[in-house]
């Protein structure tokens, strides 16, 4: 693949991804305007739940593997860029 080729490709995949996130974000300026004139809705102790339903409690679960997985990725690659794991050197080499 050359040069203009790789460029086109890039130009053509940026502007795709614009799209598919500006298409909702338009069609939902009417929804905005009744989400925020609803009242907050607190429990018995008078706090307001951090997730409303169970689809905002999947969301937490996903996002909190996420950054579990994110930081143990990152130990492990610090542990191994030293060269603390028994099979690393610490040296960069290509496969």
């Amino acid at each position: 693949m050359n040069a203009h080729t790789r460029l086109l490709l890039l130009v053509t995949v940026a502007l795709l991804a614009l799209t598919l996130l500006a298409g909702p974000a338009a069609a939902q300026e009417d929804v905005m305007d009744d989400v925020t004139t609803e009242q907050p809705v607190e429990d018995e102790n008078g706090r307001r739940p951090l997730a409303d339903n169970p689809r905002d409690r999947l969301g937490l679960l996903l996002l909190t593997a996420l950054f579990v997985g994110g930081g143990v990725a990152l130990v492990n690659g610090r542990r191994q860029l030293k060269g603390e794991n028994p099979q690393a050197s610490g040296e960069f080499r290509w496969r």
